[in-house]
């Protein structure tokens, strides 16, 4: 468990002074409108723009892979103790840590197991289809055994929101058949289940450890909220189509908290509440707000004031047409896993000693004392599920003045 460190926080008010502010006034360009830029107004307090990456004079950056050292970030890392338990050894991979952005306010995470593997195949900026003059960034998953996520450099501020511009998603279909796969892709050896059943990517993300490349486990130990995607066949989730939900894995966009009540199963983690048909679902029920469609962008945020989230997504669907999605909910009442990042703002009553069996006290699931920054996260994350691509723009972090 991870106290937020006083020197993280100063390292990031830092950069939030060298990173000049871009102006200040709304979230920004809808999802079809690339590039709009921020309100050049002035206001008395308001939302002021840190950091923005719009991808026009990104030059692609050099990145160097290393062999893949244990990442020592808790008992569900590739090499922690629940898999040394059970004897997996994480195969021979190569990882890369890349900053980039003005004031290199973003850090692009990669992992592969390929010895060679070219870094512009998973991290590139390209013409975006709907308007070949604007360029935007490309992340790929040329194997279920790569992966290649954008996190900030430092943990967030205390108010902020970040958004982003996602769209033209490649990751499978939730169809019988491959499902974005060549064919007979595993899990292993986190899992020996077949990758083939899901695959998908994060629209964004917020977590309570700094992102990189994991098993697919680890992450399910570490989201505080998510929109995300995964196309499962055969289908264990469900899609509200405006009248009601139906077993359903194409192309999903789950808008979830995750739910810090329960003891968090080892697998996948505490359970999801979910938000859709207008509500936050019953904890454990897995219930997509709606189906994206491939061929589309869509803006996506995610706030954070004090204790209080909300999510937030704008786009054409397959059910609500061209509509947005907007869900909040107060972290602190709810116990939104790990969302503390000060005692000050920690409920006890949502404090948990209790530690799985396979891991022994020591690994209680929410210590009283425990605090934990946001980070937030988008892209692929898992190095043993997921193929395809997804495009990203307009990345922008907004901080309240």
């Amino acid at each position: 468990m991870t106290r937020i460190a006083c020197a993280a926080v100063l390292s990031l008010l830092g950069l939030l002074r060298c990173g000049a502010p871009q102006g200040v006034g709304s979230a920004g360009a809808g999802g079809g409108q690339p590039d709009a830029g921020a309100d050049g107004g002035v206001q008395a307090s308001g939302w002021t723009v840190a950091f923005q990456e719009d991808f026009e004079a990104l030059a692609a950056p050099a990145a160097t892979w290393q062999p893949a050292a244990p990442t020592g970030d808790g008992p569900y890392a590739d090499d922690g103790l629940y898999f040394r338990q059970q004897g997996v050894t994480p195969p021979p991979a190569y990882r890369a840590t890349v900053p980039f952005g003005a004031s290199a306010w973003l850090t692009a995470e990669s992992y592969t197991r390929s010895a060679g593997a070219a870094f512009a195949d998973r991290f590139a900026v390209v013409p975006d289809p709907a308007n070949p003059a604007n360029h935007v960034l490309r992340l790929a998953s040329p194997a279920h055994t790569d992966a290649t996520v954008i996190r900030p450099s430092q943990p967030l501020p205390p108010k902020y929101r970040v958004s982003l511009r996602v769209g033209f998603a490649d990751f499978g279909d939730g169809l019988p058949g491959l499902n974005g796969y060549r064919g007979g892709e595993t899990a292993e050896p986190w899992l020996p289940d077949a990758a083939t059943a899901q695959n998908g990517f994060y629209w964004l993300a917020i977590l309570d450890s700094t992102p990189q490349p994991h098993n697919n486990v680890w992450i399910h130990h570490h989201r505080k909220v998510a929109m995300d995607s995964d196309n499962n066949v055969p289908p264990w989730m469900e899609i509200f189509d405006g009248n009601a939900f139906h077993l359903d894995g194409r192309h999903p966009l789950m808008m979830f908290a995750l739910d810090g009540g329960p003891d968090p199963h080892d697998l996948y983690g505490p359970p999801f509440l979910s938000w859709s048909a207008g509500r936050w679902q019953p904890s454990g029920a897995i219930r997509a707000v709606d189906s994206y469609l491939p061929g589309e962008w869509y803006r996506a945020s995610i706030e954070r004031d004090g204790t209080r989230y909300t999510l937030e997504v704008e786009g054409r669907f397959q059910y609500g047409g061209q509509t947005t999605y907007r869900a909040s909910i107060d972290a602190a009442a709810s116990c939104v896993w790990h969302y503390d990042r000060t005692p000050e703002e920690a409920n006890p009553a949502c404090a948990n000693p209790r530690f799985p069996a396979a891991l022994g006290n020591g690994y209680p699931f929410w210590p009283a004392d425990g605090s934990w920054p946001d980070w937030f996260m988008f892209g692929d994350p898992h190095e043993n599920f997921y193929r395809g691509s997804v495009l990203y723009d307009d990345v922008r972090l907004e901080i309240w003045k």
